[in-house]
């Protein structure tokens, strides 16, 4: 449910990412089969990669295990993302595993490194925005 709220969220943003100049991908611990269903069921309009072995995500220094998949501020963020219409389905990929978010800017400055602190938790699309250059702007 909450991998599906924040791609919408992305999704819903996509072409503003890509007047900023920027490129967006996405990266799934799950199978390429999985991320291929997943990619169509949200119509998204970039790259989902798979990292089953999760070593992209152990490099960017994303949290992964029990406590912060199953912590009070969960519930807070799984009664969210049900509001907005999101549900959860069959969990895929790895239960454990956390996101985040990286803005990297084409000269490697790392603009934004959002680490999810629990299930749930990700940043705003303001501040994904905040971090890219403005429309229009020299990259």
């Amino acid at each position: 449910m909450f991998c599906r709220e924040q791609v919408a969220q992305l999704r819903d943003a996509y072409e503003e990412i890509r007047a900023r100049g920027a490129a967006l991908a996405a990266v799934g611990s799950g199978t390429e089969a999985m991320a291929r269903a997943f990619q169509e069921e949200q119509g998204l309009p970039f790259p989902l990669y798979v990292d089953p072995s999760r070593r992209a995500y152990e490099a960017a220094g994303l949290k992964r295990g029990a406590a912060s998949t199953f912590s009070p501020r969960v519930l807070k963020n799984a009664l969210r993302a049900r509001r907005r219409g999101f549900r959860q389905t069959a969990v895929q990929g790895d239960p454990w595993q956390q996101g985040g978010v990286l803005v990297i800017l084409p000269d490697d400055t790392i603009a934004l490194h959002y680490v999810s602190e629990v299930a749930g938790d990700h940043p705003e699309v303001a501040a994904v925005l905040a971090a890219l250059p403005a429309a229009g702007a020299a990259p």
